[in-house]
């Protein structure tokens, strides 16, 4: 399948091992993503060394792992080193047990999403077993930016509501009964591809399945849906092709 430049709309090359990091596949654009601190602060140093866009942001997991004890000093760090946008950062309901994990995560949550407004900045979201209620914060903080769903895996009416809101969805080349519904209904311009890597694609060229299925489902060839999908998430995270 000959395609021209992709996009993987969210990987970790923070978590990438140095030898993978020499080696990256040719002619596709990593958006590398933080996720704690310690993170941001990798993937901003890798990012402009192979000057990729990137995403800084404290997720819902590390809120939970680390509290908020530092947040302040942290949204600094996030601010101060201008990225391509806020994240990953949202809600998770599969990590989370408890109302004051909840409370926690969504008080972190709202922090964010007022960062990403100060900074005129888009979000990429994390948004597990969660889908609904980001989208409720979102609009609870009048939001108006743009957004990604990174790997979503909600419900086809979350996915329409989110677009309806702003915000473009994520595909991972996983196969599941509600992607596919939403591959089908979404229109292709607000969709991107990624990989989510090395958790769960090992590494950048997996957005090729991504491509793949969204071409199966849709009946779009793959060079086409490779074409729309990067045009998308660089226009996203502000950046040329």
């Amino acid at each position: 399948m000959a395609h021209g430049i992709l996009v993987d709309a969210h990987c970790h090359l923070d978590s990438f091992s140095g030898k993978q990091l020499e080696e990256l596949p040719h002619g596709i654009v990593p958006c590398t993503a933080g996720y704690s601190h310690g993170s941001n602060k990798k993937n901003a140093e890798i990012a402009k060394k192979l000057e990729v866009p990137f995403s800084l942001g404290i997720a819902p997991q590390t809120a939970l792992k680390e509290g908020k004890e530092n947040l302040g000093e942290w949204m600094q760090f996030i601010a101060d080193s201008a990225p391509n946008a806020v994240g990953e950062v949202g809600l998770d309901f599969h990590w989370g047990k408890t109302e004051a994990d909840f409370a926690l995560e969504e008080e972190v949550f709202r922090e964010m999403v007022l960062l990403a407004q100060s900074l005129k900045l888009p979000l990429v979201i994390h948004s597990r077993k969660a889908e609904s209620e980001c989208l409720d914060v979102l609009e609870d903080e009048g939001w108006k930016g743009k957004f990604m769903m990174h790997f979503f895996a909600g419900r086809l009416d979350e996915a329409k509501r989110a677009v309806d809101m702003g915000g473009i969805v994520s595909i991972i080349g996983l196969h599941s009964k509600n992607r596919k519904k939403i591959i089908g209904e979404i229109p292709l311009e607000k969709m991107v591809v990624e990989t989510d890597a090395p958790y769960v694609t090992r590494n950048v060229d997996g957005v090729l399945h991504a491509i793949e299925y969204i071409s199966e489902v849709t009946g779009i060839p793959g060079k086409e849906v490779g074409e729309i999908t990067a045009k998308n998430a660089a226009s996203f995270f502000n950046f040329h092709l």
